[in-house]
């Protein structure tokens, strides 16, 4: 009798900790899903310029940058349909958006560029959510959600405009914000090309 509590706690905390879902929320200007579809079959020398749109109370922020810098090489060392060879062509993070749109077009032409991919980080976090009452419950997720930009050069048109939000969790998780890498990485796969 006395191992009975213990066992059915075992089991209902194992129930409960196991309801992790993941939601994906997809919004694009333009009726293209992906990076690479049949209008850009080939992008050509591509430069990728990440920038930080962090909230006022954004948590070590440099790590942050850190972790998405890490998984924007890992993620477009290869890439389908564009080259990322050039010296540079994934640039540290810097307000790219303050700096006027025709300036920038004409200054990576100069060197050479063929596509602009801004990456505009919003969140990359883990999130931990409590209720204080009776049974005390909490909730933990990790999230990403950025914008992201295609721009060519020889046009000066923008070929893919999406923002992208994931987040992973549920009840009784608690997610260290290395996880949040993870959610990044999944999410710039999944708008990159269709599998």
């Amino acid at each position: 009798m006395k191992f009975i509590r213990p066992i059915l706690l075992f089991i209902v905390i194992m129930h409960v900790s196991g309801c992790t879902t993941t939601r994906m929320s997809k919004y694009s200007i333009h009726k293209n899903k992906f990076i690479c579809n049949e209008v850009t079959t080939d992008l050509g020398n591509i430069i990728v310029l990440p920038e930080a749109a962090w909230r006022s109370d954004q948590k070590e922020p440099i790590k942050r940058e850190e972790m998405a810098i890490g998984e924007i090489k890992s993620v477009f060392k290869n890439f389908p349909c564009g080259k990322i060879s050039l010296p540079g062509a994934i640039r540290h993070f810097s307000n790219w958006s303050d700096v006027p749109e025709s300036e920038m077009l004409n200054k990576f032409s100069n060197e050479g560029i063929d596509t602009v991919i801004i990456i505009r980080m919003e969140e990359l976090t883990p999130r931990l959510e409590i209720t204080f009452s009776i049974p005390f419950l909490w909730s933990g997720s990790s999230e990403v959600d950025f914008r992201i930009r295609v721009i060519s050069i020889k046009t000066g048109h923008t070929l893919n405009d999406m923002r992208i939000k994931r987040i992973t969790g549920g009840p009784f998780n608690v997610r260290p914000a290395e996880w949040s890498r993870a959610e990044f990485n999944a999410a710039l796969h999944s708008i990159i090309k269709k599998e």
